[in-house]
């Protein structure tokens, strides 16, 4: 049987490590690991039965946006517009459209049923509708 010395800072440097992983972990559900290129304008607003938001995303393909809803309040709109012009050789002078990256985070005034969302897109405008829970 060989002895060993028990190094105690070994110890814990190894429990530092397993915590910093576990919190790494544990924000890494939350937060986008994707930087935030732009965040789209949108009009929101409320009748009697659903909540409503108009979301201009021109340039943005159908298949590129994502469509969430969280505890029953909170929707999260996100996705990506791709730059069409890519890398220009020459200098460009004026650059003021967004590409990228996009992501949208909306309170809604109400709660809502996540499996009742309608939305269609056209003409670069994201619309949607959510039933609201009464």
């Amino acid at each position: 049987m060989t002895i060993e010395k028990w190094d105690p800072w070994q110890e814990l440097a190894r429990l530092q490590q397993e915590v910093n992983e576990l919190f790494s972990n544990f924000f890494d559900r939350f937060s986008s690991t994707k930087e935030i290129s732009f965040t789209p304008q949108i009009n929101m607003y409320e009748t009697e039965k659903e909540v409503v938001l108009n979301v201009a995303l021109p340039g943005t393909l159908q298949e590129d946006i994502d469509i969430s809803l969280e505890e029953d309040d909170v929707l999260y709109i996100r996705g990506e517009r791709p730059d069409p012009h890519g890398t220009i050789a020459g200098p460009r002078h004026i650059e003021e459209l967004c590409y990228g990256y996009f992501e949208r985070q909306v309170q809604l005034p109400a709660k809502c049923f996540g499996e009742k969302i309608e939305a269609n897109y056209s003409e670069g405008m994201l619309n949607i509708r959510i039933i609201k829970k009464v």
